[in-house]
């Protein structure tokens, strides 16, 4: 049973990697290692992973190589999620969400920033906020309507080199004032035209986002190409007809 297993694992590995889009071969040797060492491990360190100091040297210069980009990496992945997508019928529900990753570290500036969280009080009574270190991930995920998933369509990667809360912000500048294009939730439009380009059918798309996605420059332009969106507003929008409004989620 594991050989079988091993096999699918080998299998699947190989197709993701032959289409990945690194400028060298000794690159994509590298990440073909990388993958079976982490995947035997997972959970564990790089160090664990790798098995001796000069595996796990080499992969730190892997991902320390400037030519080695999240593009690069999951080129091969995408091209693997076009196939089952192209040969599956009706609507694909497209699913963007965020995730964080939150590691401990004596000097988490060389990370980045999530968020701040309420840890309780101190001794002395006063509130004690902590910032946490790691990065994010947004990704849209592409599934049938029965379920089965097929693959990511689109995925950023990012940290922040501090956290301020969108109330925070508030005080200084208007939101609304603000481009787009310079905002965190420009990842939804972005995320949202590559996993259009990938499936090449806009019309089979159906667009799904929590209250996060609730962004007017998100869905305006989807309405206008009557394509589908299913969001959970975060505040009230009037809909096509007057009569009609939605309400944000309680």
């Amino acid at each position: 049973m594991r050989d079988k297993t091993s096999s699918g694992e080998a299998a699947w590995q190989e197709e993701e990697l032959s289409t990945a889009a690194l400028p060298d071969k000794r690159l994509a040797r590298r990440l073909r290692r990388l993958l079976d060492q982490m995947s035997a491990a997972p959970g564990k360190p790089i160090p664990a992973a790798c098995g001796d100091r000069a595996a796990a040297k080499a992969a730190y210069r892997f991902f320390d190589n400037p030519r080695v980009t999240e593009h690069g990496v999951l080129a091969g992945h995408f091209a693997a999620t076009a196939a089952p997508v192209a040969a599956s019928e009706g609507p694909i529900l497209i699913l963007q969400d965020r995730t964080e990753f939150i590691y401990g570290r004596a000097q988490p500036g060389k990370i980045g920033f999530t968020k701040t969280i309420n840890a309780g009080r101190c001794k002395a009574g006063q509130p004690n906020v902590l910032t946490l270190c790691g990065m994010l991930m947004h990704s849209s995920l592409a599934v049938t309507l029965t379920g089965t998933p097929l693959g990511l369509t689109a995925v950023k990667f990012w940290t922040r080199t501090k956290f301020k809360g969108t109330l925070a912000l508030e005080w200084h500048i208007n939101p609304t004032h603000v481009p787009i294009q310079t905002k965190e939730s420009y990842r939804w439009q972005e995320n949202l035209r590559q996993s259009i380009a990938l499936v090449g059918a806009p019309e089979r798309c159906v667009h799904v986002g929590d209250r996060e996605s609730d962004i007017y420059e998100l869905a305006s332009p989807q309405v206008r190409q009557r394509r589908d969106v299913q969001d959970r507003v975060g505040q009230h929008r009037q809909v096509a007809r007057p009569a009609c409004s939605s309400a944000p989620a309680q």
